[in-house]
């Protein structure tokens, strides 16, 4: 079950009374229905039902969301057989689509209330404004009623998620919103066309209804066919990341130490935009794949380095700017992780540079990747602990290190407040 807060489970609880309250008031108003289009209700619910059970699931933050392109049939349900019917069918769809996924109550409750209340209200817009004995695209007034009764379903179901889940995941309300947004654009402007497809389906029969399950569920798999491959290739270069720590008992579990510490870091600098946050723990978390092509014999060490083992080392971080720089997935962190050893007075590597022509990201897995590397033993040296492993990275702000970036990994570790802080723990991080 997820822990939800008190304020979103008395928005959850409002939403659900409002979706319950369309429901009834909508089939109590809404003309009985002949056999025909009962019928074509079915056909209807069948495809809603399919579409749901092929939804994409779309990782944000340390959760994930899942969309389908279910809402223009739910919208259309209700344009063409009333508000309390449409509701009916998206609640019945949903419901079915839970059950047969195993869902966690409190997502399919979202779910559920979300596109129901969505679904009446845009239904409600649309007899309000539209000739309901005409298809939605059969006149210019039936069209403008259909593109404001689709934003009136876009605005609505989005907004709701954005109110319910962000504050479940950590993410910023308005940043959930606009992503969500981004997502059910298209819908916007696909609504009003379904809605017509629909209305000359069911004037034919039952079944041509249930061929619109085609065009609609085909880009659907290809969709989720892609962002399987892009979760694949995360997952693939997060193992390399790992198997090349495995080479060193010392470096063991490294990236996912760092990646706690960035994620602390953060979270003291909240006007970092949420897109640049998660590129910076995606670069975090592969930080130092560049060292797939360090030789052991410069790795494993236990004295000093000679120069020219030294320049192997230290070219693992343009290594891994270039490995990453070749996939989609992570293109973004390239010059996050080729610029992760500058220093914030020039005298890092590989390109040296200083102050803000260091990318953020590599500004913030500087300090966390310097802690860890002070707080773990080495073939050459034993740990330091960890109040003086803060004080070095306190001594090295203006110099080595970003001074705002230091600030916010002292208030992260508590220090700045006088409070004692406990250092990552080597746990999985969240992708």
């Amino acid at each position: 079950m997820i822990t939800i807060p008190l304020r979103v489970r008395f928005w959850l609880v409002l939403l659900s009374a409002a979706a319950a309250i369309a429901v009834g008031v909508g089939l109590t108003t809404t003309r009985s229905l002949t056999l025909r289009e009962w019928t074509v209700a079915l056909a209807l619910l069948v495809v809603i039902t399919v579409i749901e059970r092929l939804d994409v699931t779309i990782p944000i933050s340390t959760s994930s969301i899942n969309v389908s392109v279910g809402a223009p049939l739910a919208l259309a349900a209700a344009m063409h057989l009333g508000v309390g019917i449409g509701c009916l069918i998206v609640l019945t769809g949903h419901l079915v689509d839970s059950v047969l996924a195993h869902r966690d109550p409190i997502k399919s409750l979202t779910n559920i209330a979300t596109f129901v209340s969505a679904t009446a209200v845009g239904g409600a817009i649309y007899w309000e404004i539209a000739n309901t004995t005409v298809s939605p695209v059969g006149s210019l007034t039936n069209l403008v009623a259909a593109l404001i009764a689709s934003c009136a379903f876009v605005v609505v179901s989005t907004t709701s998620l954005a109110v319910i889940v962000a504050p479940i995941i950590g993410m910023p309300m308005h940043t959930m919103w606009q992503s969500t947004i981004r997502l059910s654009a298209v819908e916007a402007v696909t609504l009003p066309a379904v809605g017509g497809l629909v209305a000359l389906a069911a004037q034919e029969s039952a079944a041509a209804v249930l061929l619109l399950a085609f065009p609609l569920v085909g880009p659907q798999v290809a969709y989720r066919t892609l962002v399987r491959a892009q979760r694949s290739v995360r997952d693939t270069l997060e193992s390399l990341a790992d198997a090349v720590e495995q080479r060193d008992p010392y470096t063991s579990h490294h990236s996912i130490r760092v990646t706690n510490t960035v994620r602390l870091i953060l979270q003291e600098l909240t006007d970092v935009p949420y897109e640049l946050t998660e590129t910076i723990m995606a670069a975090a978390r592969v930080h130092d794949i560049g060292k797939v092509g360090t030789r052991d014999l410069t790795l494993y060490k236990p004295g000093p380095l000679t120069t020219e083992e030294r320049r192997e080392m230290q070219r693992h971080s343009e290594v891994g700017g270039v490995i990453v720089s070749r996939t989609d997935e992570y293109r973004l962190t390239a010059s996050i992780i080729r610029h992760h050893h500058e220093h914030w007075n020039g005298n890092g590597y590989p390109d040296r540079l200083a102050g803000h022509e260091i990318p953020l990201g590599s500004r913030v897995i500087a300090v966390a990747d310097t802690f860890d590397a002070m707080t773990s033993d080495r073939p050459y040296r034993t740990a330091m602990s960890r109040a003086v492993a803060i004080e070095e990275i306190r001594r090295g702000s203006g110099v080595q290190f970003d001074p705002t970036v230091v600030s916010a990994f002292l208030r992260g570790m508590g220090v700045a407040s006088g409070a004692t802080a406990t250092a990552p723990q080597s746990q999985p991080v969240p992708a």
